[in-house]
């Protein structure tokens, strides 16, 4: 059983760590993280590709661009379209996860 997590980026630079971390954290390790970058004028996709070069563990992660700004439920559904795991997870930028 694999899971697909599916987190859209705009503007979430001061939380985008920490979601992104407990991503990584999870118990659970047959997964694929989409990172859907919507746009964001700021550095959350530079802190994403910063923390997805040094991870270590079994995770997929991959990151789609738009090349503007479409909105959450747009880029919810370009992550779905991507999505190749048999449950899909949708998780907003400034939220977090707990590791299990």
């Amino acid at each position: 059983m694999t899971i697909s997590v599916i987190i859209p980026i705009y503007n979430v630079s001061a939380y985008i760590e920490r979601c992104i971390h407990s991503v990584m954290n999870q118990t659970y390790d047959d997964f694929e993280c989409i990172l859907i970058d919507d746009a964001s004028p700021d550095n959350s996709i530079a802190k994403c590709e910063r923390m997805i070069a040094e991870y270590k563990g079994n995770a997929r992660f991959k990151i789609i661009h738009h090349e503007h700004n479409r909105g959450l439920s747009a880029a919810r559904n370009t992550g779905t379209d991507a999505a190749i795991g048999d449950y899909i997870l949708y998780i907003d930028s400034d939220d977090a996860i707990t590791n299990d």
